[in-house]
């Protein structure tokens, strides 16, 4: 083989190599690319998640919320309808109605004005009795939303217990 057909060889060899390579680069800037979207849309999802479980927290931690929390807890969770699907836009419209109603029932007891509240009796007793049946829900709803956002904010095909489970299942085995 002489030098001009060996050079001629390569000249042929070097076009596909040179498409190979341009396609791994291609497809390795689309993978990083991928891994970069799912990590911002982990990043917002995360900031909802964290909005939903801060409203959660402080009404249980407080024991009542009032009418302007519950206006910023909805505005803050309306980027969840961009974000997730209808059952995460159906719980926050579920948190705020009842974060209304609770305030709804705490103002009966203790109005926020200075105002005289329900005077001791069956009716403050009935208001009483739903206003801690309303704190138990929401009590209940930290769980049932870490449940719920986990379903949908897996990055990982391997889904992690949450903490929630593993601490009252420790309470449970002493």
């Amino acid at each position: 083989m002489t030098f001009k057909e060996l050079v001629e060889t390569f000249n042929a060899l070097l076009t596909p190599v040179i498409a190979g390579t341009t396609i791994y680069i291609a497809w390795q800037q689309y993978q990083v690319s991928q891994l970069s979207l799912r990590k911002d849309l982990y990043e917002k999802r995360l900031r909802v998640f964290h909005v939903f479980i801060s409203y959660l927290s402080e009404i249980v931690r407080e024991g009542k919320v009032n009418f302007n929390r519950s206006l910023q807890f909805i505005a803050d969770a309306s980027e969840a309808e961009f974000l997730f699907d209808e059952e995460v836009v159906r719980k926050a419209e579920e948190l705020y109605n009842k974060g209304l109603e609770l305030w709804g029932l705490n103002n009966q007891l203790y109005p926020f004005d200075g105002g005289q509240g329900l005077p001791v009796g069956d009716e403050r007793s009935r208001v009483a009795h739903d206003q801690s049946e309303i704190l138990a829900w929401f009590t209940n709803q930290i769980p049932e939303t870490r449940k719920m956002f986990r379903k949908q904010m897996a990055i990982q095909e391997q889904k992690r217990p949450s903490i929630i489970k593993l601490g009252s299942k420790s309470r449970k085995c002493s």
